[in-house]
């Protein structure tokens, strides 16, 4: 059984962590769009003004959740809790 050093195991996390969190972002966004659609469905003038109000032109809610979704998801896995 072969042993690994703790410095192959820093190695292996610095090369594969920027790549999960990628991962684990798209995933959040693909979610993220299904949400803001779904949302949009419900409450198409309120997406419309919003969208208005802070971008100047009006997008699809499911942009905007796709959006949200991913920046969101991107922040929480890049920064960890400070407790």
């Amino acid at each position: 059984m072969a042993r690994t050093s703790s410095g192959s195991k820093f190695v292996g996390l610095v090369l594969f962590g920027p790549v999960i969190i990628a991962v684990v972002s798209v995933l959040a966004m693909l979610f993220g769009a299904a949400a803001g659609w779904l949302a949009g469905l419900i409450f198409p003038q309120v997406f419309e003004r919003l969208t208005t109000l802070i971008f100047g032109e009006e997008i699809p809610a499911w942009q905007l959740g796709a959006m949200l979704g991913f920046i969101a998801t991107f922040l929480r896995t890049s920064f960890p809790n400070r407790r």
